[in-house]
């Protein structure tokens, strides 16, 4: 996806934490390094952790049964709903899931953060468009299993 010349500041703030976490070998934080308190206070409600579990071989194309395992209030507060804990199989369709799959996997294998503008629609069933960076995260044994990401949600009071 394509980086916007100017991004949201809390966005900024995103990648600048992320950027700020001690480096494996690779130069991708682990996920260990992440330290809710540490955290910046204003980006806590809108930050999520994802998961993956691969069948196989990260690059092999396998599936990576992607799950949330946490989403700040702020998602509960934008969508009305509350993703914690729930595989993104239960979610989404399958033609939906594959493209999470490819996007995930491309930064997971980069080691290199994603930004993309997308909507995500309410339980009013209204649309709410946000703005999202995803970084890559290890897992305790070196391998880029956990994605960490930022939600900036536009059309919602802060």
């Amino acid at each position: 996806r394509t980086w916007p010349a100017v991004l949201q500041p809390a966005l900024v703030d995103f990648i600048a934490y992320w950027r700020a976490l001690p480096p494996a070998a690779c130069g991708v934080p682990p996920k260990a390094a992440v330290d809710p308190l540490r955290i910046p206070h204003h980006l806590l409600p809108h930050i999520g952790l994802v998961e993956a579990q691969p069948d196989g071989d990260l690059a092999s194309g396998a599936r990576l049964n992607l799950r949330f395992r946490l989403l700040g209030t702020g998602h509960r507060r934008a969508t009305g709903r509350d993703y914690s804990g729930r595989c993104f199989d239960d979610l989404y369709t399958p033609e939906q899931v594959l493209a999470f799959e490819r996007e995930y996997r491309a930064i997971l294998l980069s080691g290199q953060p994603g930004f993309a503008r997308r909507s995500s629609l309410k339980q009013n069933r209204e649309f709410i468009t946000f703005q999202r960076i995803l970084a890559p995260l290890l897992d305790e044994s070196g391998q880029p299993r956990h994605v960490i990401g930022y939600w900036h949600w536009e059309n919602l009071d802060s």
